[in-house]
């Protein structure tokens, strides 16, 4: 048992995997700068202005780290053994405010990419060139057949194929019906493949509109059970997921870094607004400055000045690490929404070859499969839709918790809601696909490999504890 799982996690497994996450992030950064559009904002974040939002109220700059240390009389010779000290901490401060900075920024984009996934429907924009394309590789068009393309090149082969099939088992076996079952499924699959393909960017719209509907559906129902409070009303349901990503990643951590408790009430909604909304470039920095010195001198706040320097600087990166585990598994279950999308493409432009195989005797069967495989992506897109939204739904009801509990255990309840339901996400997509062998798993082959790494790697653990604690028991 120990050599197999050894044997599963050699490094070329390991670096296969880690190949699969980055090759997730990077399709899904790469479609949203080719396709998406962003209003008002340009840099390298997402940082429009909007105080109707949480996560757009003030620039991302706001949320930075404050430290505050008086140096007027540093000069003096007698000052200059506490002038280094002073300096060091500034440098403690530093890299910390370094490291927040990462993480504010990370988080910043994955509500961005959450958003732009839930809004971005390339199908719809490229529904004319998938048609043409399909169009193309069949060689048919509204006009009638072109001078290349797969029918015009193999429709005489096929014909002939027919024909002799039909000969040899209608005359030679007297199998009447099977010839005649023959003639009539390639006259069914030709009159009705050639009329989709001749029409196919309008048909592709309109399966499009079908699935979008369904998505849209899916997302109006998980919002309703996420946030139905009267404050949500009117809100749109992205910006209400893309708030509660920003309150958890950006906004709480923030307040304890600051404050040193998550609590915006308890601390006092007018010193976190005072605090917030100064922003670190006017006056250059001096407006900020005073609102800082008026924290600290006023409200005994230590976490501004040099008492908390050392605590800050492992809370932040205690912090990054909890933001990293969120980011990673959104950022890969958004991912899988953009990439049911290209799977449609894919299987789309495909189903010409299909249907000309089809007309095969005795692969009648192929054109069903198509068709059923592009309807279970179909379905697949809605059933990661629903199943990202159910996710971000029950990440929002533990947020709603977070008075009540502290904020480690709210993160850590964060991390096992999207992690969860990403190594089960293979299961649950199996209700959302029909009853055909090839296409019944697909969410289940898609994940696979990620599960079990995720499977071996828990198992290792386990097994670690396991021999600490025997070997700690044989000690004793």
């Amino acid at each position: 048992m120990k050599e197999r799982i050894k044997g599963a996690f050699t490094k070329k497994k390991i670096f296969h995997v880690l190949k699969m996450a980055l090759f997730v992030v990077a399709l899904s950064l790469i479609l949203l700068s080719l396709l998406g559009t962003v209003a008002h904002a340009t840099g390298l974040v997402d940082d429009t202005i909007n105080a109707e939002n949480l996560y757009s109220k003030y620039p991302l700059s706001n949320y930075q780290l404050d430290f505050y240390v008086d140096n007027s009389w540093s000069w003096l010779p007698w000052n200059w053994l506490d002038g280094i000290g002073k300096s060091v901490q500034y440098g403690l401060y530093c890299i910390t405010n370094f490291v927040w900075t990462i993480s504010l920024y990370l988080s910043n984009a994955t509500g961005y990419v959450v958003q732009e996934a839930y809004k971005l429907d390339f199908i719809n924009d490229m529904a004319d060139s998938i048609g043409k394309s399909i169009q193309t590789l069949a060689g048919v068009t509204e006009n009638g057949f072109s001078s290349t393309g797969f029918y015009v090149g193999f429709l005489l082969l096929i014909i002939l194929v027919v024909g002799m099939y039909v000969a040899y088992t209608g005359l030679i076996k007297r199998e009447t019906s099977k010839a005649l079952h023959a003639v009539i499924n390639f006259v069914v699959v030709f009159v009705l493949s050639a009329s989709f393909i001749a029409y196919a960017p309008d048909y592709i719209k309109k399966i499009n509109e079908f699935s979008s509907d369904i998505s849209t559906a899916s997302l109006d129902l998980g919002t309703k059970i996420m946030l139905p409070n009267s404050d949500s009303e009117g809100k749109d349901s992205v910006d209400l997921i893309r708030d509660s990503l920003f309150s958890i990643q950006v906004q709480q951590p923030w307040l304890l870094l600051q404050f040193g408790n998550s609590n915006a009430e308890e601390i006092g909604t007018d010193r976190v607004v005072a605090l917030v909304s100064a922003s670190p470039e006017d006056e250059d920095g001096k407006t900020r400055e005073e609102v800082v010195k008026t924290e600290i001198e006023d409200n005994d706040n230590n976490n501004l000045t040099i008492p908390q320097v050392v605590n800050r600087l492992g809370m932040v990166f205690f912090l990054l690490f909890f933001n990293l585990g969120i980011t990673i598994f959104v950022f890969l279950l958004t991912g899988m929404m953009l990439f049911s999308q290209i799977l449609f493409i894919i299987f789309a432009m495909f189903l010409p070859i299909s249907f000309l195989l089809s007309m095969i005797p005795s692969y009648e069967s192929m054109a069903k499969q198509a068709i059923v495989r592009v309807f279970n992506t179909i379905m697949t897109r809605a059933g990661i839709t629903l199943i990202v939204t159910v996710a971000f739904s029950i990440s929002s009801m533990f947020y709603n918790i977070s008075t009540d509990y502290p904020f480690f255990m709210v993160a850590f309840l964060q991390i096992v809601c999207f992690a969860g339901i990403y190594m089960k996400l293979g299961d649950l997509m199996s209700m959302f696909s029909l009853n055909a062998g090839d296409s019944q798993s697909m969410g289940r082959r898609i994940f696979r490999r990620p599960y079990l790494f995720m499977r071996h790697r828990a198992r290792r653990m386990e097994h670690r504890i396991a021999r600490a604690v025997s070997a700690g028991g044989i000690s004793g």
